[in-house]
């Protein structure tokens, strides 16, 4: 299936993604053989187990069942295929005739649709042809042709009748070639290529492209049982850069597939360079190539593929997607040099930008908070809108001055921005290219240019860090969570390295209850909390966004959903809009009898304590366990007894280390309070598959420890002298 990165006219626009497959036939298809058939005709059943029902006249089929001639009747589902003919003609495949209006590939692979189908109930379509053909001419253009074909097996899977073929005005142009269905009762529906409509995008108001087309139209007749079919070619006549050619593949998806298969074809005097990940061990890695007197070709072709079994907080599906990827750079160098020319000229000090700097950094005391005082103008006054139409936008953003001027730009543009801004001050700072952890691991194994996004790198006395304009409430020296142990292409300085995943104390969230226990069993609580990284961007992003009428009932609704009857008394937040301030609040409430009391015995469960950790639902696991980052809880309770009491039971400590987490956690009473001290840091982003079953019983572990309850108990006055006990 078609990879994004091979061009604005090849994504399937009307798919959800860049490797989702596409469509196949029902078998009712074949009432419209029998309706159709001329006499006189014998008709051939081929079963999907035991001896076909051969030489028969007069079949016919009520939608359910075949009815042979003698009453004995066929459920559809045992049907493999059917063929027909006049009597005395050979033999003929199958679908030459049970599927008319289809091409001879998709008839061809018509009854292997069906025996997928059958293997993997509940899907909600099987792609029967999933074929792309890549090809970079002489003269620098190349186009990309596609032909898919599939079967609707649900209702979500009509969308697949949706044709929407994306080009760029004066540069690219897309040609539908034809587009069929053919119905359950073998209606066979076309979509006349004349009947397509070119319009602008749907474009949100952050994302802007005077210049982005899309050629749309909607293919007749689709319904569940359907057969889909369309080819289309796309061609970028005029390139800005010859080099510009990334083919990439991908061949699994949310349904099974039948045939997959990507054709790369290039000048004989290119250098391809290719990479292919994730293949499983019985496929070979490496293509099929072919050659001409003037070109040479690369073919992958996979078969019978089952369908992505996703799970909870696994990689990206490009992270575990068999997929190629390739390029016609001659080396990083080349790559770098590429990109450099386009950032190094954008970063630029004007007499505005410099007089902005001057008046932002003036009285501080240090460069570190000059940076913040930069980072958080960036961040507050640069508003995320991206404007594209050219090769130096598309790629590395405009001007610097021109960003300043406008107030607005996309994250090239903020990164140029804020890498002008660092230079009048005399720190260096870099535009970089990433691919966020959220979309895959970059492609490195061969020279090309993979990413989504940009931020900055700054050196500063000998170190390197990291920092992301794109955000409105990371607090310096904070950045974005997708942008952790990912690749950095750093062009300027001819670079690339991983971005290193911050410790988890640069994402916390630290708690103080003090827990005010009175002898009916009710408890007031009052609770200081501060956040850093991720979390207090999370927390500030949230609040800022709710008004401030809501923020007191909506800190009730959350109060109330871990303590059921809690009663909000106050709650108060720190100046959100203030980004250097950290982010803090206080949260004062009551639960009434949250304590159980019988005569002078109370237990109760300490507020806030409770876990749960859905991602080690599963047993066991196909792919690794994959978090954006770290992160750190420190949570401290302290429970203040009523006159008299004293704690009668409490959960022994608990404490797990391990590579991926770390959880200390105990009970102490001292002078009528019970102190909880509770630490628990997340260690790394990723859990493999191996080491996955220790993970998930250590969080069982913890979550377990986190719901007992703790037993308090009125101590009994001791005797006086003479008295009896």
């Amino acid at each position: 299936m078609l990879a994004a990165g091979s061009g604005e006219g090849c994504r399937l626009w009307n798919v959800e993604d860049r490797y989702v497959k596409k469509r196949i036939v029902a078998l009712a298809l074949f009432a419209v053989l029998l309706g159709c058939a001329h006499a006189p005709v014998t008709e051939k059943l081929n079963l999907y187990q035991g001896d076909a029902k051969e030489d028969i006249q007069g079949l016919t089929f009520d939608g359910q069942e075949f009815i042979l001639p003698g009453g004995e009747a066929i459920p559809r589902q045992d049907v493999q295929s059917v063929e027909w003919r006049k009597r005395g003609e050979a033999a003929g495949p199958a679908a030459a005739v049970a599927s008319e209006g289809l091409t001879p590939l998709t008839q061809r692979l018509f009854a292997r649709g069906q025996a997928m189908a059958q293997q993997h109930p509940g899907v909600a379509g099987v792609i029967l042809v999933d074929d792309g053909e890549f090809e970079l001419r002489e003269d620098g253009t190349n186009a990309y042709q596609y032909h898919f074909a599939g079967q609707v097996l649900k209702e979500e899977m009509k969308s697949w009748a949706h044709i929407a073929l994306g080009f760029q005005e004066g540069r690219s142009r897309a040609q539908l070639l034809y587009a069929h269905s053919v119905s359950p009762d073998g209606q066979v529906e076309t979509l006349s290529p004349d009947a397509l409509e070119v319009g602008s995008p749907s474009e949100s108001m952050e994302f802007f492209n005077p210049n982005r087309k899309v050629l749309s139209g909607v293919i007749p007749g689709v319904e569940v049982g359907s057969v889909v079919e369309y080819a289309y070619t796309f061609e970028r006549y005029n390139p800005e850069d010859p080099r510009l050619f990334f083919p990439g593949y991908y061949f699994q998806g949310t349904e099974p597939v039948v045939f997959s298969r990507v054709r790369i074809s290039v000048p004989k005097d290119v250098t391809f360079n290719y990479v292919v990940r994730h293949f499983p061990p019985d496929l070979p890695h490496d293509p099929v190539t072919e050659s001409t007197s003037r070109t040479v070709s690369y073919t992958w072709t996979v078969e019978d593929v089952p369908p992505l079994d996703a799970e909870p907080m696994m990689p990206p599906e490009s992270d575990v997607l068999p997929r190629m990827e390739g390029s016609v750079f001659t080396s990083f160098d080349e790559v770098f040099a590429f990109e450099r020319q386009l950032q190094a000229a954008r970063v630029m000090v004007t007499p505005q930008i410099e007089a902005k700097v001057t008046e932002l950094t003036a009285g501080a005391s240090s460069v570190d908070e000059k940076l913040a005082r930069l980072y958080h103008w960036v961040q507050e006054n640069t508003h995320y809108i991206s404007i594209k139409g050219s090769l130096g936008a598309g790629w590395s953003g405009h001007m610097a001055q021109e960003t300043f001027e406008n107030r607005y730009g996309d994250c090239t543009d903020k990164a140029i921005l804020f890498a002008s801004m660092c230079k009048a001050i005399g720190v260096t700072s870099y535009p970089i290219i990433i691919l966020t952890n959220t979309a895959a691991k970059a492609v490195t194994e061969i020279p090309t240019i993979e990413g989504n996004h940009a931020i900055n790198e700054v050196v500063l006395d000998g170190r390197s860090f990291y920092l992301d304009t794109t955000s409105e409430n990371y607090r310096y020296p904070y950045f974005r969570a997708d942008d952790h142990g990912v690749v950095a292409v750093n062009s300027i300085r001819g670079d690339m390295r991983t971005i290193p995943v911050p410790p988890p104390q640069d994402n916390s969230r630290y708690s103080h209850l003090e827990v005010t226990l009175a002898p009916n069993g009710d408890v007031a609580v009052a609770t200081n909390n501060r956040y850093t990284g991720s979390i207090e961007a999370g927390i500030r992003g949230f609040w800022k966004r709710t008004r401030e009428d809501n923020r007191k009932p909506m800190m009730s609704d959350y109060i109330n959903s871990i303590s059921p009857g809690a009663l909000l008394d106050d709650f108060t937040l720190s100046d959100l809009e203030n980004l250097g301030e950290q982010v803090s609040m206080t949260i004062d409430y009551r639960i009434p009898a949250h304590a159980i009391r019988a005569r002078d015995l109370m237990y109760l469960r300490m507020p806030t304590v409770e876990r749960d950790y859905p991602e080690v639902a599963l047993e066991g696991r196909r792919y690794p366990l994959q978090y954006m980052t770290t992160e750190e809880r420190v949570l401290e309770i302290d429970l203040i007894l009523p006159p008299g009491f004293s704690s009668k039971w409490v959960p022994p400590p608990l404490e797990i280390t391990s590579p991926y987490l770390s959880f200390r956690a105990s009970y102490e009473e001292h002078d009528g309070v019970i102190a909880y001290r509770e630490s628990f840091q997340r260690l790394a982003q990723i859990v493999p598959v191996e080491d996955y079953p220790e993970y998930r019983d250590h969080l069982r572990a913890i979550a377990a420890f986190s719901k007992q309850e703790i037993f308090v108990e009125k101590r009994t006055r001791p005797a006086r002298a003479g008295q009896e006990g």
